[in-house]
């Protein structure tokens, strides 16, 4: 029984620091996505900038923007208070559609 006790703890042991580990390598992927939405939101408002507002057709810019704000502001909450509860109801929806016909 001495030695079924042993490999117990040993097991556990074992994988402690690998769901450590994992828990920075999604901090570090968390961070790496939120500097590449940031970049993203530059070449959003570039575009935007260069749009025709003549067009039949109109990108919705703003909308794009507002749903990479949310979740840069997901990720930047996650980030800061990880362990906080999350509550279903509290999250926002993303937008649907990024084109108006006119």
């Amino acid at each position: 029984m001495s030695n079924l006790k042993h490999l117990l703890l040993f097991c556990l042991l074992a994988f402690v620091p690998v769901s450590n580990a994992d828990v920075w390598a999604e901090r570090e992927a968390l961070s790496n996505i939120r500097t590449e939405l940031a970049a993203l939101e530059v070449l959003v408002m570039s575009a935007k900038a260069r749009s025709n507002s003549n067009e039949r057709t109109q990108f919705e810019y703003e909308t794009l923007l507002a749903d990479l704000r949310k979740i840069q502001a997901g990720i930047a909450h996650h980030l800061t208070v990880p362990m906080e509860p999350i509550i279903p109801s509290a999250i926002d929806a993303l937008s649907e559609s990024y084109t108006e016909h006119q």
